[in-house]
């Protein structure tokens, strides 16, 4: 089977057996930049690897790539969440180009064996979900506080901090209920929106902002990281203590996971877990549990 994550930002594919471990080096990952005038600035040289690209969110040979690097079977199932859906597109045409891909099986919020207790489920993002979802898991089942069973009392109620494209903050109660969260802008879409927004300050590379930056900076980068960096940590870190002040459980476990995960982690008092591809592992425990809606099914047939 093949698990897909679809952001704003990229997405991320591994092909793997059921029940296997979601391993990184696995993984196949396209990046690409937010859909905005940077008013001509030069583009900052992200790093890529032999798994990851950079790209432009229409390059449909960046897909090509992808298809052609996780060689699929025909028969093989994509199971995807996704909150792009042009992204989406591209990805299913260019596999009915190769002919492979028999089937696509777009995850809804109704595939959840979780209450979702917000005005309009259907509008929250499905990476948002998915990775709550798997972190309530990760606290109350798999690290053995309360077994399986959704009313237990020694459940614990769990943040997820989502690091991407958007900084998400969201909370699962004890009994298993997401109850929404936080959102504010990620580390790449923060440092483009002041290359956008300014005249003179430069688009810089997300690796500038990395470890804990200079301070006071001696030049625009440095003044440029030292800020971001503050933005997104004490943004983060003050969204996680009102949920414990409000709760008043100061022993409420985070879970920080999404690419820039390591510009928080460090920043967040304990108990926090860092959980890298949340949404895969997420998308993995689901189909395991086969608990999946069979009135919500997308196909793709290939011709």
């Amino acid at each position: 089977m093949i698990l897909v994550d679809i952001g704003n930002s990229g997405l991320r594919v591994i092909r793997i057996e059921p029940h296997s471990e979601v391993l990184e080096s696995n993984i196949w990952k396209l990046s690409w930049p937010a859909n905005f005038s940077v008013k001509g600035k030069s583009v900052p040289l992200q790093s890529q690897s032999r798994n990851h690209k950079w790209c432009e969110q229409d390059d449909l040979s960046a897909f090509e790539w992808l298809v052609d690097s996780i060689e699929p079977h025909h028969s093989e199932t994509w199971y995807v969440s996704s909150v792009k859906q042009t992204a989406l597109d591209q990805l299913q045409s260019v596999c009915k180009l190769r002919s492979v891909g028999n089937q696509f099986r777009k995850i809804s919020y109704l595939d959840l064996p979780m209450n979702v207790g917000v005005d309009a489920p259907e509008k929250v993002g499905m990476d948002r979900l998915v990775s709550s979802w798997e972190a309530w898991n990760v606290i109350n089942v798999d690290r053995g506080h309360a077994g399986s069973s959704p009313i237990a009392t020694d459940h614990r109620p769990v943040i997820t901090v989502q690091a991407g494209t958007a900084v998400t903050v969201d909370l699962v109660t004890a009994d298993g209920v997401f109850r929404g969260g936080a959102i504010m802008p990620g580390l790449g879409l923060s440092l483009q929106l002041l290359a956008a927004g300014t005249e003179q300050l430069p688009w810089i590379a997300n690796g500038a902002v990395s470890g804990l930056p200079q301070l006071p900076g001696t030049n625009t980068t440095q003044a440029i990281a030292a800020g971001v960096h503050a933005s997104l940590a004490g943004g983060t870190t003050f969204l996680i203590n009102r949920y414990r002040q409000e709760y008043d459980r100061d022993d409420i476990p985070v879970i920080v996971t999404g690419g820039d995960a390591k510009v928080l982690q460090a920043f967040i008092q304990p108990p926090c877990i860092p959980l890298d591809h949340m949404v895969l592992r997420g998308l993995n425990r689901l189909i395991a549990t086969q608990r999946l809606s069979k009135d919500h099914y997308d196909e793709l047939r290939s011709s």
